[in-house]
């Protein structure tokens, strides 16, 4: 059983990336991703469960504030011409 899981951990799950013959370095990626996912899997239960709490007005406003932040977000990355065409329309 120890032997089919190297396997697979050493394996490169990068179709496009050809991975070394004893699979270290692909072993060590693919664990940074599971623990990656593990993680983010704890974060996101975290926040289903505080999102549980919220009632729906609260829900919608945060949401509302989100859309606020990301809007924000995306005026400032545009290009110096975008921003005065958006002021012209």
């Amino acid at each position: 059983m120890q032997g089919i899981t190297y396997s697979v951990m050493s394996a490169s799950w990068d179709p496009d990336r050809e991975g070394d013959i004893l699979g270290g370095e692909e072993f060590s990626r693919n664990l940074d991703s599971i623990k990656g996912g593990l993680s983010r899997s704890r974060e996101n239960a975290i926040l289903r469960d505080k999102m549980s709490e919220l009632t729906g007005e609260e829900l919608d406003k945060a949401i509302q504030e989100l859309n606020r932040k990301e809007a924000a977000e995306s005026k400032r990355a545009q290009s110096l011409s975008n921003k005065l065409q958006d002021e012209l329309d």
